[in-house]
């Protein structure tokens, strides 16, 4: 997962399904990238593990 500051706001981008969420509080990020998972999948959310990194999902100047 790959995360960013807009509008005061944490927009997470999850790659692998091409979908993204946003929270207000970086402390539900987590929380909130496994509920998006699980409801585009059908995985159980207690199944997921994730990895959040700072960035952006693309290269500028690439």
């Amino acid at each position: 997962m790959v995360a960013w500051r807009a509008d005061r706001r944490l927009t997470l981008y999850v790659p692998g399904i091409e979908a993204s969420t946003t929270v207000d509080d970086p402390r539900g990020a987590e929380d909130a990238v496994r509920e998006l998972i699980a409801d585009l999948t059908g995985v159980p959310a207690d199944e997921i593990t994730c990895d959040i990194r700072l960035g952006r999902p693309w290269r500028s100047g690439a």
